[in-house]
């Protein structure tokens, strides 16, 4: 037994002695990353067993070993080496073990295009690089760089191929993590972010701090000043912006802010029918620094001081009576209470300098307004003059008991006729419209003034009574409205009327129907208040 104790002995010094004859010995507590000058040291340990100066493939560094990724015996494979640090007993040494044959991910090819040489890296930086990414990364507790990988960065599209060479910097604290990227000489590009602190607790719609100038320099690196954008979106974490895509007209490209920077979606995604050109805007007209502002706006038009913001979208809009507008659209959900019933949402709609446009709610909280009441009727056409402007011309403006329907010259197309409609949340522009409303007439125009024989005083009512009469109903049996006032009434697809003005002045229908649908009757009124056409229920 004593013989064999002897003997395992000698055997385990003869190791030592092996070990200790294939690296020189090295201090138990130093750092291939934090230690000046030992990850170049290391790295060129390693290539000497290696032989030659190899191409590398891939780099990574921890604390206590430094392995390499270079070219091997056939044109798909790779070899590995290590060396790393060892501590037995009173010992600590360096080993050395390779080559041992790896392939690559093989997202890519010409495997090739993946090399680089030690000299476009400055690993005599490792140290310096390790302290500016923990200095960026800036997690709450104390923290330390557990390991940087060096590689060519790998470009999705337009189809997978190698790229510029970068850093890839893993820092740690244990309860936050990030990783800090940078390209070839040790500079930092952008980061991961989204595991540490800062991240997990910002908020971009409740809190004003944050880094808006960050955003905003890194969107500008990435669209300039001319670049021509769609949809600027700011979410609780992240902003979201859409853009043509220059190179494949009607498409567009679709981009993320986060702490962590700016990325890119893979994806490109058609234009909706009908975007236009004029709806583009720039950078340059978004200012974050305004979005408490419009938020509190906006929370004021929506009148629940519950509901949740969800996200509020820049966009220029073409759906109105003027020239298209910058709104800032500000989307509300408010919760409900009660098993079974969804969560109601809605919008305001506020332009960069605070003034409300449109307020959508709920439809158990929209407006109950009567749009038939001679008052709303007033107030309806008074917003329509100021949206058109003195010189409005109109062929044909339609009250239901919901909404207003106007066909018109266009204000900023003259020449040309545009139709819009009216409700409790605002005026929109409808897209498309028949081919007989789309045909310019200016005989068929006329302005808000001539409808004064109408609408002034109590006239509508007067008119509405005169056709319960002569209809022979009464308000129980039929109770549904509808006023059009028109040059003539029921144009047909040539344009012309099925009953004509006899003086070339608006007319007015008044329409009655029953709450089901099922009975109809109308009576049409000239500008002197002459009954000129009747259809009996």
């Amino acid at each position: 037994m004593k013989a064999k104790t002897i003997a395992a002995r000698l055997l385990v010094a003869c190791l030592f002695a092996v070990l200790l004859s294939v690296a020189p010995p090295a201090r138990a507590d130093s750092s291939y990353i934090t230690d000046p000058g030992e990850a170049a040291r290391a790295f060129d340990a390693l290539v000497a067993e290696a032989g030659g100066r190899p191409r590398l493939y891939a780099l990574e560094l921890s604390d206590r070993r430094l392995t390499i990724d270079i070219r091997g015996k056939r044109p798909t494979e790779l070899d590995e080496w290590q060396i790393g640090r060892v501590k037995r007993l009173f010992f600590a040494f360096e080993t050395t073990v390779g080559p041992r044959p790896t392939r690559s991910a093989g997202l890519v090819g010409d495997i090739d295009s993946g090399f680089f040489d030690r000299s476009e890296i400055a690993l005599e930086k490792v140290p310096e690089v390790a302290a500016n990414a923990i200095a960026y990364a800036r997690l709450d507790e104390e923290a330390h760089v557990q390991s940087i990988e060096i590689a060519r960065h790998i470009d999705i599209l337009p189809m997978p191929a190698y790229g510029d060479i970068r850093w890839s910097i893993y820092v740690t604290s244990g309860s936050e993590s990030a990783i800090v990227r940078t390209d070839a000489a040790g500079n930092i590009i952008g980061a991961d972010l989204a595991n540490t602190n800062r991240a997990r607790n910002m908020d971009l719609l409740g809190d004003g701090d944050w880094p808006h100038r960050e955003a905003r320099d890194a969107l500008f690196a990435v669209f300039g000043d001319e670049r021509r954008l769609r949809d600027f979106t700011v979410r609780p974490r992240a902003i979201s912006v859409t853009a043509d895509y220059p190179a494949a007209p009607g498409r567009k490209e679709d981009y993320n802010w986060t702490i962590s920077g700016v990325t890119r979606s893979p994806l490109l995604s058609p234009l909706m029918h009908g975007a236009g050109e004029d709806e583009l805007f720039s950078l340059q007209e978004v200012d974050l620094t305004a979005l408490a502002r419009i938020r509190a706006i906006a929370r004021n038009a929506w009148g629940h001081e519950s509901a949740k913001l969800e996200y509020m979208t820049l966009r220029r809009v073409s759906e109105t009576a003027g020239k298209p507008e910058l709104r800032w659209i500000v989307t509300f959900t408010e919760r409900s209470t009660k098993a079974g019933v969804a969560d109601a949402s809605g919008s305001v709609e506020v332009t960069p300098d605070g003034t409300v446009r449109k307020v959508t709610l709920p439809a158990g909280r929209a407006s109950g307004a009567d749009w038939l009441a001679p008052a709303t009727i007033s107030a309806t056409l008074g917003r329509i003059g100021k949206d058109f402007g003195p010189g409005g011309r109109f062929a044909e403006i339609v009250f239901d008991a919901d909404k207003a329907r106007i066909l018109g010259e266009d204000p900023v197309r003259p020449g040309a006729m545009a139709g819009f409609e009216a409700d409790a949340s605002g005026m929109s522009r409808i897209r498309r419209l028949m081919p007989w409303d789309e045909q310019y007439r200016k005989e068929r125009l006329f302005d808000l003034e001539a409808l004064s024989v109408f609408t002034q005083g109590d006239s509508l009512a007067d008119f509405t009574a005169r056709t319960y009469r002569r209809l022979q109903v009464d308000e129980a049996t039929m109770p549904q409205i509808r006023y059009a006032f028109a040059i003539g009434q029921i144009m047909g697809p040539d344009g012309t009327y099925m009953v004509p003005s006899p003086d070339g002045r608006p007319t007015l229908q008044v329409r009655l129907e029953s709450a089901d649908g099922s009975r109809n009757g109308r009576v049409v009124y000239d500008s002197s208040g002459q009954e000129i056409d009747v259809r009996m229920p």
